[in-house]
């Protein structure tokens, strides 16, 4: 049996999965993060660290105030800059498989 046209089989769209799956990372340090889906990054808290996990690998630290370019990048500030000042590095949204807090529990003010 087809599907009918306009029709899907199966688990839905790429889309779909990616927003149900939970993907748990165990960094170098020996620290457990839930990453949060990519979607979720126009949520983030720009005073808090967090870890950026890329589809190559590569984990960045920083800030970042979650927005989007009309290229499709957003930008994580590092204070491990070696220049001083707020730059930051643009990073490609579409290769972005999560990101989590460095510490998942806001300090008390």
């Amino acid at each position: 049996m087809r599907p009918a046209q306009g029709e899907t089989c199966g688990m839905g769209s790429e889309e779909e999965r990616r927003r149900a799956m939970k993907i748990t990372v165990t960094f170098a340090d020996g620290k457990r993060r839930v990453l949060k889906a990519p979607y979720q990054l126009a949520t983030i808290d720009a005073r808090r660290a967090a870890y950026f996990v890329f589809d190559n690998g590569h984990v960045y630290k920083g800030h970042s105030d979650g927005e989007t370019d009309a290229d499709g990048d957003f930008c994580v500030k590092t204070d491990r800059s070696t220049i001083p000042g707020s730059l930051g590095i643009g990073l490609p949204f579409a290769r972005l498989i999560g990101w989590a807090y460095v510490n998942p529990k806001r300090a008390k003010k």
